[in-house]
């Protein structure tokens, strides 16, 4: 298992959908919301660029701290949409 997956697990809020909504939010936040699941990003030809793997990467450890802390997946999703707003 992966840290994003063991934070995930661990989270008291975890529940049996959690993996995916929080996966679908990292693919919203590193595609600039082009894509709203893992599904339609897997679907299309598209690759993730070099910038786009920074991002990825800084939203992951992101949220494995929020994890960590007791947020709540509505209190990551809030935290990270404002904080791309005011990027």
């Amino acid at each position: 298992m992966n840290k994003l997956d063991i934070a995930i697990s661990n989270s008291k809020h975890s529940k049996p959908y959690y993996h995916k909504i929080i996966i679908d939010l990292l693919v919203q936040l590193t595609t600039s919301g082009k894509y709203r699941s893992l599904t339609s990003f897997k679907q299309s030809s598209d690759k993730l660029t070099a910038e786009q793997k920074e991002t990825l990467k800084r939203y992951t450890d992101s949220i494995i701290c929020m994890l960590e802390i007791g947020m709540a997946f509505h209190e990551i999703k809030e935290f990270l949409s404002e904080s791309e707003t005011r990027a």
